[in-house]
């Protein structure tokens, strides 16, 4: 998967290192998802199936995960795994293609004007359905804005 990915200016790098900062890395994520969530899967089949979401961090070489992906109780927000399809998608993000999660990262915390300005991550927390239709209307064969 990671050989895969595009290099980096150091100023883009240096932004995605802060804005991820104080984001877990796999040891420390696995101890707060929810087994029920991973149902005897991986850590990595889970970020492959788009279960959960990582971001590459090129510098460090290791994945670092959103903490607001999860609920109180450790399980994936509902329609996470719903978005990251969309987002992942042949009309999505990067188009179908391999992605180190920034591309889908950037969809998640920009404020949105179908969420009246709330990002989707913060959104995704309250009223994931208003998500999933945004993401459709961003990342669908039939939308006007498809490939955002």
């Amino acid at each position: 998967m990671r050989e895969h990915m595009s290099s980096e200016t150091s100023v883009s790098a240096q932004a995605r290192a802060d804005a991820a900062q104080g984001w877990p890395d796999a040891a420390t994520f696995e101890t707060i998802l929810n087994p029920n969530a991973v149902q005897g899967r991986t850590l990595t089949q889970c970020l492959q199936s788009g279960i959960v979401l990582g971001v590459w961090i090129g510098e460090l070489k290791l994945f670092l995960f959103p903490p607001w992906q999860l609920d109180s109780t450790g399980m994936p927000l509902p329609g996470l795994s719903e978005v990251l399809a969309l987002l992942r998608g042949p009309y999505g993000v990067l188009a179908g293609g391999p992605t180190s999660g920034w591309d889908e990262i950037e969809w998640l915390i920009a404020p949105h004007a179908r969420l009246s300005g709330g990002t989707p991550s913060e959104v995704l927390a309250v009223h994931p359905a208003l998500v999933l239709k945004a993401a459709k209307q961003d990342f669908s064969s039939w939308s006007d804005d498809a490939r955002w």
